[in-house]
């Protein structure tokens, strides 16, 4: 019992933040969440755009782990729309110019039965008629038992 308490309090067993970055000419897309998680427990995750140029109507998606084995419960701020695509969800915003920042706040729970390495990549994807490069964050985080 002690060995396992003094794992937990290393930050191994869930929770400690961990933040990732990816930018190109267009944004600099940031996000902070934890790396491992555990079935039941209830997590933040925060995805910070800084604009370069204009990003007209961009679109936030999210990879499937934040659907598929969670349960997500809050997103702020509310998107405009809300759609599928294929098993991400897409969020899009109104358009950023540059210098603007746009915090996208995200409050998940793991479900009981999930387990393994879930996909938690972010991709900003830029809409109207030529829209600058996306910019694709790889990330993922571990469901532990």
């Amino acid at each position: 019992m002690a060995a396992v308490m003094a794992v937990a309090l290393t930050g191994r067993l869930g929770q400690s933040e961990h933040t990732s970055s990816a930018q190109t000419a267009t944004a600099r897309v940031t996000l902070d969440r934890p790396s491992t998680l555990r079935g039941g427990l209830m997590w933040p995750a925060r995805v910070t755009i800084r604009a370069r140029t204009q990003i007209v109507e961009p679109q936030v998606v999210l990879g499937a782990g934040y659907v598929r084995g969670m349960q997500l419960n809050t997103i702020e701020p509310a998107p405009a729309d809300e759609a599928t695509r294929g098993r991400s969800l897409a969020l899009t915003y109104a358009t950023l110019e540059p210098g603007d920042e746009l915090t996208v706040y995200l409050q998940l729970q793991v479900n009981p039965d999930t387990l393994g390495r879930q996909d938690l990549s972010v991709v900003l994807e830029p809409g109207g008629d030529d829209p600058p490069a996306s910019v694709r964050l790889p990330a993922s985080a571990t469901v532990l038992p």
